[in-house]
């Protein structure tokens, strides 16, 4: 009965996976471009986001010493 459900599940991620980058349509081709290319702008926008995480912390947990000394 394993065994059976095993070669049912491969076989339908077999059939769901998605054909290589040559054989997909045309629009599709484009949709993986666009998202590439969003992604290759997104990511210096997000680390210049999260440099400021390090300083951000730092501030909340001198607010927090603060706090515990009764100041």
């Amino acid at each position: 009965m394993r065994i059976s459900a095993l070669l049912l599940c491969l076989l339908a991620s077999a059939c769901t996976m998605a054909p290589p980058p040559d054989q997909q349509s045309e629009a599709a081709q484009k949709a993986a471009k666009h998202t590439e290319l969003n992604d290759a702008i997104q990511r210096p926008i997000d680390r210049a986001k999260s440099a400021n995480d390090p300083n951000l912390q730092h501030d909340q947990d001198q607010e927090k010493a603060v706090e515990d000394s009764g100041g």
